[in-house]
């Protein structure tokens, strides 16, 4: 213990002798009146913001300054408030009373009552042995194409001229040159062209062209079709590997059902515990028809 006051001191001494100001450590990034908020004050508020709100103000400055202007205005007419005695007033203090039970009790329950609930491995597996049907993989196919764009309303000159264009990739190929390489080169699908054309897995029903499936999925491994014609313009399809129809492996189905299952035990510890601290507490609603206990519902 010791030598970590020391080595902490010693740090202190150092930055300083450097000349590191704690400004330069923790810097001000907002302040009003007596309300100053320091960088690490600003980090610690935000953390208990919802994530997607953390991101913004992390990655987009202007999110960033309106959050800092937003704790500080509250904070501004909140000062006000409490000068004038509003916060003295019964209303107010009741209703601030609801707000910090409801705040309490939320936080109550997802950091203590449900944050330590998982789901048992046994649940898991019997979860996919019940439902192993549902695990149905369809038949997949690795695809890659090279496409060159003919527009519905291209006129005739435009997609003869877009064919001839496709016909000549296609020479190409038969000539022996590297279908990802003149896909990467020549293709006219600017998301799959820096990939050699890749498509990834298709499975039937999957794309927005019959013709497109019809062609790809008679394809054997290895296998490069002529010039396919769809709504779109001309393709030239290859593909690389075949999945067959199969049931996925537990081991590749236990994350999502995991996510799957993980909602409904923290329903049913939540369920519990307050069914056990409202009846500890002899909670009684006057206008409520009385029901059945967990218990009594066990025994029927």
């Amino acid at each position: 213990m010791i030598a970590r006051v020391v080595m902490v001191t010693a740090t202190v001494a150092a930055l300083f002798a450097s000349g590191v100001r704690a400004e330069d450590v923790n810097p001000v990034v907002g302040k009003a009146g007596d309300t100053i908020i320091r960088e690490a004050d600003l980090e610690r508020l935000l953390s208990y913001q919802a994530p997607a709100l953390q991101k913004q103000v992390r990655e987009q400055p202007e999110q960033r300054s309106l959050f800092i202007r937003q704790l500080l205005s509250a904070r501004v007419v909140a000062d006000r408030a409490r000068k004038e005695g509003f916060d003295r007033k019964p209303e107010i203090r009741e209703q601030l009373g609801y707000v910090i039970d409801n705040y309490l009790a939320e936080q109550y329950l997802d950091k203590v009552v449900v944050a330590g609930v998982t789901v048992p491995e046994e649940e898991l597996k019997k979860f996919y042995k019940e439902n192993e049907k549902d695990f149905l993989l369809p038949e997949t196919f690795k695809v890659r194409h090279i496409f060159v764009e003919s527009a519905k309303d291209a006129t005739p000159e435009q997609k003869e001229k877009a064919k001839a264009k496709v016909e000549g990739l296609l020479q190409r190929l038969k000539k022996g040159e590297d279908f990802a390489k003149v896909a990467e080169e020549a293709s006219e699908d600017a998301a799959t062209a820096p990939k050699g054309g890749d498509l990834g897995y298709l499975s039937a029903g999957k794309t927005n062209s019959e013709e497109f499936e019809k062609v790809a999925f008679a394809l054997k491994p290895g296998e490069i079709s002529g010039v396919v014609e769809t709504p779109f313009g001309y393709h030239i399809i290859k593909v690389d590997e075949r999945q067959e129809k199969r049931t996925a492996s537990f081991d590749e189905a236990k994350e999502y059902i995991r996510t799957k299952l993980q909602g409904e035990f923290e329903r049913k510890r939540l369920q519990d515990f307050m069914e056990k601290v409202t009846k500890e507490a002899g909670l009684q609603v006057a206008d409520e028809k009385p029901t059945a206990s967990k218990e009594q519902k066990e025994e029927k």
